[in-house]
This record gives C-alpha cells, sequence and structure tokens, in this order.
C-alpha cells in the first residue's frame, strides 16, 4: 500500500511539475505602452530600480502612484517625470515596514480606476548573522519583503481581475534561490516573494492578469550603501564589475519579459548564478562565502 501511495505521490509530483513548466512558459500576455489613460503604481520608487520603473513607464505614457519615505525626492522625480512626458504623476510618502502605512497604500491602489501594473519594489538588506542583526531590523524586513506586497497586490488585484488587464510586478532577488549566512531573513522573504508570484500566477491564469518575480543580481542602485545594509558591521568585498547591471536594464529585461514566464531573472551571468544551488550543496556555498569574507 505505501508502494502504491508512494508511486502516486511521484506521479501526481511529476503532472504538477509539468503544469508548472507549461504555465511559466505560456504564462500571460506580453507589456504594452499606456494609452495616456492608465495608471503604474510603484513602492521605492524614489532611487534605484524603482525609479528607473517610473522613468521608464512615464516614458510610456502611464500615470504614475509614486510610493516611497522620502517625500522630497518623490516631489523631485514627480516634477521631473510629469514635465518631460505629460503625465500625471502623485506622490505618497509612507514606509511601508509600519502598518498604518500599508493600510493607507493599500486603501489609495483599491481606489484608482486605471490601476494597471503595481510593482512591488520597496526592499532592504542587512549584512550579519541573524542574531548580530538587530530583532527591530528582521521584523522591518520581514514586513516589508512579505506583508506588504501580500496587501498592496490583493488591494489591486480586484480592479485589474474586473478589467481583465493588470500585471504585479514582485521585485525578488537571485538571493531568493540561496541559503547566504549573514542574509538569513533576506533570503527567505526574497524566496517568499517567489512562491508568492509562482502560486498566484496560476491561480489569476485566463483572468487577463499576469504575476512576474523579478529576480536581479548585483545592480546598481544605492541599495548596498544604505545605513540598514550596514547594520551587521560588514562591509562587501569587491564584487568584480562584470557582475553588474543597471538598473535601467534590469527594468528592460522585466518588461520584455512580462508574461513570457514567472521569474525573470536579468542577465545572462545572473540566471547562470542562480542555478548554482541545484549543482552544490547549500552547506559547500555556504563555506566558500565565509572563506571569502562574504
Amino acid at each position: 500500500m505505501r508502494g502504491q501511495t508512494h508511486k502516486w505521490a511521484i506521479g501526481a509530483g511529476a503532472l504538477v511539475g509539468a503544469a508548472l513548466w507549461v504555465h511559466h512558459s505560456r504564462a500571460g500576455g506580453t507589456y504594452r505602452p499606456g494609452d495616456g489613460a492608465l495608471w503604474a503604481a510603484i513602492t521605492g520608487a524614489s532611487s534605484g530600480i524603482g525609479e528607473a520603473f517610473a522613468r521608464r513607464l512615464a516614458a510610456d505614457r502611464y500615470h504614475l502612484l509614486l510610493i516611497a519615505r522620502r517625500r522630497e525626492q518623490l516631489e523631485r522625480l514627480a516634477d521631473d517625470l510629469s514635465r518631460r512626458h505629460g503625465v500625471q504623476v502623485e506622490v505618497l510618502p509612507a514606509n511601508l515596514a509600519h502598518d498604518t502605512d500599508i493600510a493607507r497604500v493599500a486603501q489609495r491602489l483599491g481606489e484608482l480606476d486605471r490601476l494597471t501594473l503595481l510593482v512591488n519594489n520597496a526592499g532592504f538588506g542587512t549584512v550579519g548573522t541573524f542574531t548580530a542583526v538587530s530583532e527591530h531590523s528582521q521584523t522591518d524586513m520581514i514586513r516589508l519583503h512579505t506583508e506588504a506586497p501580500a496587501r498592496l497586490t490583493h488591494s489591486a488585484l480586484p480592479g485589474m481581475i474586473a478589467r481583465k488587464q493588470g500585471a504585479i510586478i514582485n521585485v525578488s532577488s537571485t538571493a531568493a534561490f540561496f541559503a547566504l549566512p549573514g542574509n538569513a531573513t533576506y533570503c527567505a522573504t526574497k524566496r517568499f516573494l517567489v512562491t508568492f508570484s509562482e502560486t498566484l500566477s496560476i491561480e489569476l491564469a485566463g483572468r487577463g492578469v499576469t504575476v512576474q518575480a523579478l529576480c536581479p543580481g548585483f545592480t546598481r542602485t544605492g541599495f548596498h550603501a544604505s545605513e540598514n545594509f550596514r547594520t551587521g558591521g560588514k562591509h562587501l568585498p569587491q564584487t568584480p564589475a562584470f557582475l553588474w547591471m543597471t538598473s535601467e536594464a534590469v527594468v528592460s529585461c522585466s518588461l520584455r519579459a512580462l508574461g513570457r514566464g514567472v521569474v525573470c531573472i536579468p542577465g545572462a551571468i545572473n540566471q547562470l548564478i542562480a542555478k548554482t544551488p541545484a549543482l552544490i550543496p547549500p552547506e559547500v556555498i555556504g563555506r566558500a562565502m565565509r572563506a571569502f569574507g562574504l
């Protein structure tokens, strides 16, 4: 009996795997420029990948809801984009590690009649073992990387489903595929975004809404220079230049791939790196990283 059950489980797993493969390769439609009436909302929009999304989408004639902590930077960006492209740009300062701010942003998303694209990009990293980094930083990261995207997506989806048009981009990381010492919470929360996106995409099949987990590697933003990233008292060693991508290149890859599969890993090198855990045991990778001071 156990043998039959085992065989059934293997067969069911194979069927699910095949279904997922087909779904990943055929999911959704493709990105289209706006028509001057569609809206896109971007969290973490004041710099880096979020700002690159804002600039690209404004150029493509999307009205924008820009969300980030820093009001002054948001307002400068909004003025520049509205002047350059003639689109409406609304700023909504918020710290998405705080429950009240998540609720406020979620409410605004639910009010936008033509919201067609939500980019859940806000995030931060720290360096240091789980016990070395403060509990406050860990819980803020969990809320920002998991609770905020889930709640904002929950608010944005009803309108997209009703119009049978929309896309959700959850900005994860190649770290989602690794168990990296010194980044326990970061890797775990970024993995959540991949699994959340994959499952949500299956649920939304045939309803006109596309979901993507964008998994960039090293990207030239302010991310690695942030105070939070240095909380653990360590700094990254010099990273080879060939491993880095620009925010603009990451955004272009994301939009080109939208609707062509759930997981988007920009750059051939990053795609190769993301496959490493399937070939090398995590503990070996961890020992190698410690040897190099990572």
